[in-house]
């Protein structure tokens, strides 16, 4: 096969305009067949002529005038000027320089991440894959992965968006010669890259897989509420299941080398910042600053995580701007009065993770920097995603507590925004119509938080369709018993349409009968849990086909569940017509109810499918989902993994001593108060086994920090000589190697050795009691949890499918939540003050045989609205092996 010659050529296309007709791009050069006779360039938009005087490209307009003008013309400590006045011609070069010195850690960082991990994020792309980058730049940090994509001989296209026109001219040409990458220029702005992106590729047949580049810490130059908002456009509108996103960002660190980046030994960044009021001037068209008369002010908030840089009169002066109409607009500016230009905020973990939580993104991978805490994080766009701690996203975006302020913070209001203000603002807009990107995490007043919005539905069933249209393979595995005590997967594709029309046609939530066909709920109604140890006790159950042939037709079956989800979207349609949250909320309470019960019992049996699933030796792994990076490592030689992690035990989880305490369990949810109750207090739907609100005593206890392991386990079993395995391990292929059971197939021990080990009860206690230990009740774990609340070292729940197994755990972090349920010693029985649901009677009165111990917490394909709350609880038979479900030890 010949190899194409090396090609150092690149195209700019000019997308300040819109363009109206269809974009048709011209195909790969090095494609089989591209000549220049069968390329087709007439709908580009166009190409602008070459660059040669100083670049103003995205500068023109009046507009801009008027933004700056704006801005200034305020009162004393409200006073910006727009951060993009930095990045005019000398300005992009002045920055250019910046990235070499020392001081200025964050590019080295970046680079020395990307010259480790390149190949592992060329090994995440394919032939036909696009990249674009948002405001390219000098491309260095680029070129590492381009030159990894070159190595792996992948026909990718590069767009680089930027917003001067010399500068991509200047970068392109100095990327050297590519044989398989071809390279474009995008000449325009954010808001004008994004329509265009959306035009071209958003809803191409079949998708084209995208990766958006965002490096450089550029996500910090904006308040984290409108970088949010930014992330989830691009989500919203540019990206589709399976593409990805790399974000730089930079962490909270040492204030000192912070201050110092921003403030250089040089004077770099000085000038850098002062070449802003000359290119206001530009724009302006008229000596509006004389920046003699101003200094830079630096300054980082080390409470809000941001670097913040003013602009600080060094006179009283009055500001003049001669107006076309022929009057003046003058401008007073106090001695020390400051204007703002820049901020560089700076991200833990948590705001990581609840920036993305806001965009509706997830994590496939991530990188970081040892020597400078700097991060790369790979997100991708899936299917469906699960809001997951919203108090903490929303005081990651709305910031309410109480800050510390200095006399020289205050002087400058324009730094210190009400957030809060801004939520309520948010929230007036989405009752008011408008269209607000934040609305899921921000809700409504028109909605009250207990009952599953809409959005919140959608991606439910998203979740649902995921699991059982594209694991489920329906021509051979439909039929398949993984676990011979549950019915095949078939029963479970109509349970759940058929709970849901059930309830809300006995309940007469919405006036209409049963959706045909009606003899589905003879089929479909109640699953089975039967006694391991006497299969032929079990709780009251429909009964099922014995013989494949005569079960409902798959095709009947998802048709009647898009009639039953049709049903509930009208309800919920008219629901938010008339505002629920006004008169009508106490009438419609038991309604809301019901609609509430139907969607944490879909969530619950997403679970059982999933741990149904992982016993299957047929399971397919989900689509639209990133491999991990385990199983890229094992299947992609291009993948390169760099794990130098040694593949040993952890040590011994440290104990924490829980002092004597009462601890509360449960809440007060009685639903036959629905038609009664007056109360204003917040509603908090709850399963009747968690009603009513109980104190108990709990004395001291210590426990462990976090579950036991894989690897803890392991040393255990080789210690008694046991071969208990869990039902989660495996022998491997080479039949000498244990796997850990996962959706992406068998995972090596060696990469599950910090995950926390899968057990029953009974392995647990046997492992505990080994150690001198034991299993912890519910309530010494809840008032473990209750302790532990607002430590700030506390791993990030791996809840609602953040990740699609269990994740490493360490003695690093106390682990509260999430990758396992938890054993307790606890049987599952009647507690004082129970009252048995009359709603759903068998949910855990059929249960309460002393063979069934309580579960808490929740695992990582748990749905938050179960994880998050408090009062849930969960229990399994104590011997039942195939839950994902794991422990720790108290004494």
């Amino acid at each position: 096969m010949n190899t194409p010659p090396p090609t150092s050529t690149y195209r700019i296309l000019d997308i300040r305009s819109p363009v109206t007709e269809d974009i048709k791009l011209p195909a790969h050069q090095d494609y089989p067949g591209t000549t220049k006779e069968n390329e087709d360039h007439t709908k580009n938009p166009p190409t602008p002529p070459s660059s040669t005087d100083q670049s103003l490209d995205a500068f023109n307009g009046d507009d801009l005038v008027d933004t700056i003008l704006e801005s200034l013309d305020k009162q004393e400590g409200n006073k910006s000027i727009p951060t993009f006045v930095l990045y005019d011609k000398r300005g992009l070069q002045l920055f250019d320089e910046i990235t070499h010195l020392d001081d200025y850690y964050l590019t080295n960082a970046e680079m020395e991440i990307l010259k480790e991990r390149a190949d592992q994020l060329a090994a995440r792309l394919h032939d036909g894959s696009v990249i674009i980058e948002l405001g390219a730049g000098s491309l260095r940090k680029t070129s590492l992965i381009l030159d990894a994509i070159e190595r792996q001989k992948l026909k990718v296209t590069y767009y680089a968006l930027d917003l001067d026109q010399q500068e991509l001219e200047r970068s392109l040409g100095s990327l050297g010669d590519f044989t398989h990458v071809r390279l474009m220029g995008l000449l325009g702005t954010y808001d004008q890259g994004i329509p265009w992106l959306n035009q071209q590729f958003a809803s191409a047949d079949p998708p084209t897989h995208k990766m958006i580049l965002w490096l450089g810490s550029s996500i910090g130059n904006q308040n984290r509420r409108e970088s949010a908002m930014f992330l989830h456009r691009l989500q919203q509108m540019c990206l589709q299941p399976g593409d990805f996103l790399l974000i730089g960002f930079d962490k909270r660190k040492d204030p000192v080398k912070i201050k110092t980046a921003y403030d250089d030994s040089l004077g770099t960044t000085r000038e850098f910042i002062m070449n802003g009021l000359d290119h206001v001037n530009v724009i302006l068209g008229q000596a509006v600053f004389d920046r003699s008369k101003f200094d830079y002010d630096s300054r980082y908030q080390s409470d809000l995580g941001r670097h913040v840089a003013h602009y600080r009169a060094c006179e009283n002066m009055v500001l003049t701007y001669q107006r076309r109409a022929g009057d003046q607009l003058r401008i007073p500016l106090h001695k020390d009065e400051l204007i703002h230009v820049e901020y560089s905020y700076k991200y833990s973990d948590e705001e990581i993770t609840h920036m993305l939580n806001a965009a509706q993104l997830d994590k496939a991978e991530d990188w970081a920097n040892g020597k400078t805490p700097y991060q790369l994080v790979l997100a991708e766009c899936r299917s469906f995603k699960f809001d997951c701690d919203k108090p903490g996203t929303l005081e990651t975006l709305y910031p309410t507590r109480t800050q510390e302020r200095t006399e020289q913070d205050a002087s400058c209001v324009a730094c210190m925004a009400d957030y809060t203000e801004a939520y309520h603002q948010e929230q007036q807009m989405e009752n008011e119509g408008g269209s607000v990107s934040l609305s899921h995490v921000v809700g409504t007043k028109h909605w009250p938080e207990y009952i599953p919005s809409l959005h919140e539905w959608q991606q439910l069933w998203r979740s649902w369709d995921t699991v059982t249209t594209t694991m489920i393979d329906h021509a051979t595995m439909l039929f398949e018993r993984p676990i011979s005590l549950r019915h095949p997967f078939i029963f479970y594709l109509g349970h759940i349409p058929v709970f849901l029309d059930m309830l809300l046609t006995r309940n007469n939530v919405d006036g209409a009968g049963y959706t045909e066909p009606e003899n589905f709920v003879n089929i479909f109604e109640r699953g089975i849990d039967p006694d391991m140890d006497d299969p032929s006790r079990c709780n009251p159950h429909s009964v099922v086909p014995t013989n494949d042939e005569d079960w409902p037709s798959v095709e009947s079956i998802k048709l009647y569940q898009q009639k039953v989800r049709n049903r509930l979207q009208r309800l919920l349609f008219e629901w938010e017509a008339e505002d629920y949250s006004a008169s009508v909320q106490q009438q419609r309470k038991r309604a809301a109810r019901i609609v509430w019960m139907c969607f944490e019992h879909e969530a619950m049996h997403l679970e059982t499918l999933i741990y149904m699933l992982l016993q299957s030796p047929n399971v397919h792994p989900p689509a639209g989902v990133a491999l991990v990076p385990w199983k890229m490592a094992v299947t992609s030689k291009r993948y390169n993994a760099h794990d130098d992690r040694p593949r040993t035990c952890l040590d011994p989880a440290s104990l924490i001593s829980v002092p004597e305490a009462d601890t509360i369990m449960g809440h007060d949810d009685d639903e036959d108060a629905d038609f009664t109750s007056r109360s204003e207090d917040p509603v908090e739907f709850g399963w009747d086994n968690e009603h009513p609100k109980q104190s108990v005593h709990v004395d001291a206890f210590s426990i462990q920090s976090r579950p036991v392991t894989n690897g803890e386990y392991l040393a255990f079993l080789k210690a008694t000589d046991s071969n208990d395995w869990p039902a989660a391990w495996v022998l491997m292929e080479d039949g000498a190697t244990i796997g850990v059971r996962t959706t992406f197939g068998f995972c090596p021990m060696d990469d599950a050795l910090y995950w926390p080990v899968q057990t029953n009860f009974y392995q647990g206690s046997k492992y505990a009691e080994h150690h001198n230990m034991r299993l912890p009740t519910e309530a010494e774990l809840l008032q473990f949890r209750e302790l532990m609340n607002n430590t700030t070292n506390k791993k990030i729940p791996n809840i609602g499918f953040r990740q699609w197994h269990p994740t490493d755990v360490s003695n690093d972090q106390v682990h509260t939540l999430g990758d396992v349920w938890e054993w307790t010693a606890t049987p599952m029985t009647r507690h004082p003050g129970y009252k048995q649901s009359k709603l759903y009677p068998g949910y855990s009165a059929d249960f309460f045989d002393g063979k069934h111990h309580v579960v808490l917490g929740g695992s990582w394909a748990t749905h938050p609205r179960l994880a998050e709350r408090k009062s849930f609880r969960n229990w399994y038979q104590a011997a039942y092996p195939y839950v994902v479900a794991g422990f720790r030890c108290c004494k």
